[in-house]
């Protein structure tokens, strides 16, 4: 029995670890059916997201239309290949400036409604479209929110205010008011009303609570709407005169806000999607017409004016929609690093994409070019840094810069000011701060932390963050885009299957390059002196005048397209001229107007090749000296000229001709005499005209001749009678007698 009793215990145990290896060897099988956290991202709804910045302007609508076709096209041919049933969902995140647009800034009405009416046409029917909106809309944008199938918001983010920009040219167009009304009953993401409410101050909008429930009634469309209903409740919720907006929770409240995140996590969450579904797909873009422009060594005035060039050039003229700007420079000069950065952040990021490639090192003001475009692409060991401190800037200067950051550069980008300041100032402390209440993460300072309206729901993360920042880090804190290994990598990152080609001066650039070198600025303006003075000594010609003119216009205008010159040094120069003029023609006496003239002609030649007005730093006073240089030189080369001129250029043949030869030793002794005893007593008593200005010399007219003249007291001006109180040999007094 015990054997019997021993067997049957083991075979029991036999059996029951062979039960088990059964279930393990099915947990295993099993676990390769189940999904992967890979798979279960496949198995999500299918979803993309295309960013739109606003404002829209000139065509920006048709590229944002290729770009949602696209993606909705790839989005359907996805669900087709996985016979899926479920509406994929598009997601558009609605990017408003981070400052404030002055109102002929703003979004074109008709560009908007163009756009609105694609998201409700039948081409974007088979995606589900979703406004993402992490900030405030006003103005027409709020149109595009009311033209997707559901709207998502940042609790705080305002949305409405509509016809802020219509307001601002008078009354608001019934056609406009139209508009959104058609939109508003296509989609009823938002009550018409209420859509109404939003962009036509005239209309008011009740909430009426009936027994079917909460209504948004215009008071136009009370009357009808109360017969045959129990009303139960009334209340305005949009006075007459006013344009409603509402934040992320009235609009919950409200009904017409879905969820309530300023995050694309917070997005997929909601959505149960994966969250590497909404990062924005480059290749899906509109078909790229790309150019690559490189930026590299210290940035100066001169290739800040020719990159500039090459950035309008290669926009208007080659229909360029991807600019990349291979950047790789420590930086240089402040004032045209900013000038620079502003350029490319004005590029409308709806038709034109513009990307920055840092290979190995952006520093100082290179930085904030890169900063300043759409996206920011590194290799992942490159460093984006702040200026070195061995070049230190000027506190005037700085604080200065600051200020243009903070008011100009910051609201066009997607990056704080402080960080951008940082990257001039290494005072600057950096921190990483997160929103306890949506999660959003944001690198600043703690200075411009105090600014924020909700400062109370920020809290700072220990530690600062350190500079420099390379290419992995930045894409981690949401500084750079991406982080590649090689440019290929980035190629494919936009769907890009070529080298993009090289934008390079054309003849022109380089023509206005040699122009403004120091050498042909000297020549230019040796020209120009040297025909006003031609000109003068043999006037009637007009070839000296040709000439001159010829030689300053090249000089300014040159000087105007290298980023140096403007209309202050021009209205200068011909002031100056005319002054000169005046002195030799008009008032000759003390020289005042000469002089004047001289150093206003002198000071708007100096001006034109200056980055600056006033010297802040040791380069600005080597620039200066250098200005000044040019002008000395110039200056030497047209008086050694007037030298030759004087002594050789009357035996030429060609110049006997054009300039009055001087009377020889003998004639000029003869006049001399002549006008010694040239005898005027005579005249006393006679009565004539002054037919120039006396100040107090001139000319009159006495006894139908001309005659050198001196006024008597008081200047007198051309025409006044006059009489003849006094004449010594060739000294002729006069004096005022009053109206003929």
């Amino acid at each position: 029995m015990a054997f019997h009793g021993l067997f049957a215990a083991r075979t029991k145990t036999i059996a029951s670890v062979c039960l088990g290896l059964l279930m393990l060897g099915q947990l295993s099988a099993n676990s390769q059916e189940m999904p992967t956290e890979e798979q279960a991202a496949v198995a999500s709804t299918p979803a993309a997201l295309v960013r739109v910045h606003l404002p829209l302007r000139g065509n920006a609508d048709q590229a944002v239309q290729v770009t949602l076709q696209r993606t909705c096209d790839r989005l359907l041919a996805e669900v087709r290949a996985n016979k899926d049933a479920r509406r994929p969902l598009l997601v558009l995140q609605l990017e408003p400036p981070l400052g404030e647009l002055q109102a002929n800034e703003s979004s074109q009405f008709e560009r908007v409604f163009a756009l609105a009416h694609f998201l409700c046409s039948r081409e974007m029917n088979g995606v589900r479209t979703v406004a993402f909106l992490p900030r405030s809309i006003q103005g027409h944008g709020a149109l595009l929110a009311m033209a997707c199938e559901e709207i998502v918001m940042a609790p705080d983010a305002l949305l409405g205010n509509a016809g802020i920009n219509e307001m601002a040219e008078g009354a608001v167009r019934q056609s406009v008011v139209a508009a959104y009304r058609e939109i508003a009953e296509i989609r009823r993401t938002i009550p018409v009303a209420i859509a109404i409410g939003m962009i036509d101050p005239a209309s008011e909008v009740s909430q009426v609570e009936a027994e079917d429930g909460i209504h948004f009634v215009l008071r136009a469309d009370f009357e009808s709407f109360s017969q045959g209903r129990e009303i139960v409740e009334q209340k305005v919720l949009i006075p007459r005169g006013t344009m409603a907006d509402f934040d992320g929770r009235e609009g919950r409240q409200l009904g017409f806000v879905k969820y309530l995140t300023s995050t694309r996590e917070g997005v997929a969450k909601a959505f149960d999607i994966s969250a590497q579904a909404l990062t924005e797909n480059n290749s899906l873009a509109a078909r790229w017409q790309p150019v690559i422009i490189d930026l590299q060594g210290k940035i100066t005035p001169r290739l800040a004016s020719q990159i500039e060039a090459l950035l309008g050039r290669t926009v208007e003229q080659q229909n360029v929609n991807w600019i990349g700007l291979r950047i790789d420079s420590a930086g240089g000069d402040l004032q045209a690093s900013l000038r620079l950065a502003n350029a490319v952040a004005n590029i409308d990021p709806n038709s034109v994409r513009t990307v920055a490639y840092v290979p190995a090192e952006a520093r100082g003001g290179a930085a904030l070019v890169a900063l300043a475009c759409d996206q920011l692409v590194m290799h992942s060991t490159a460093k984006l840094d702040a200026v070195a401190p061995a070049v230190p800037q000027q506190p005037a200067e700085l604080e200065a810069a600051k200020t243009a950051l903070q008011e100009s550069l910051a609201p066009q980008t997607e990056h704080r000011w402080s960080l951008l300041a940082a990257m001039i100032d290494p005072n600057i402390e950096l921190f990483q701060y997160h929103n306890k209440t949506t999660g959003e993460l944001r690198i600043m300072s703690g200075e411009e932390a105090t600014e924020l309206t909700d400062t109370e729901a920020w809290l700072q993360d220990e530690g600062n963050l350190q500079l420099p920042v390379h290419g992995l880090r930045a894409q981690e804190l949401g500084i750079a885009w991406k982080a590649v290994e090689t440019f290929d990598e980035l190629k494919r990152s936009y769907g890009l299957e070529s080298d993009p080609p090289i934008a390079k001066p054309n003849w022109a650039l380089e023509l206005i390059e040699a122009l403004a070198s120091p050498g042909f600025s000297v020549l230019l303006l040796m020209v120009g002196l040297t025909g006003i003075y031609l000109e003068l000594r043999a006037p009637g010609l007009g070839v000296g005048a040709f000439v001159g003119t010829l030689g300053l216009l090249l000089f300014f205008w040159s000087q105007y397209l290298n980023g140096t010159a403007g209309w202050l040094e021009v209205i200068l120069f011909v002031c100056g001229l005319a002054f000169i003029l005046m002195e030799i023609f008009v008032v000759p006496g003390f020289g005042i107007f000469g002089l004047g003239g001289g150093a206003l002609v002198i000071a708007s030649i100096v001006l034109a090749s200056l980055t600056f007005v006033r010297p802040h730093s040791e380069a600005d006073m080597d620039e200066l000296a250098r200005s000044v240089a040019t002008v000395a030189l110039a200056c030497v080369g047209f008086m050694a000229f007037t030298v030759a001129s004087r002594r050789y250029l009357p035996q030429t043949p060609l110049f006997r001709r054009m300039i009055l030869t001087p009377p020889a030793a003998e004639e000029r002794i003869a006049l001399d005499h002549h006008e010694a005893v040239a005898d005027y007593s005579e005249l006393v008593g006679a009565s004539g005209v002054a037919t120039t200005d006396l100040r107090p010399a001139g000319k009159a007219e006495i006894n139908h001749e001309f005659i050198d003249v001196i006024a008597e007291g008081e200047p007198l001006d051309r025409g006044t009678p006059l009489v003849v109180v006094e004449a010594k040999a060739n000294r002729v007094l006069v004096r005022a007698t009053g109206p003929a």
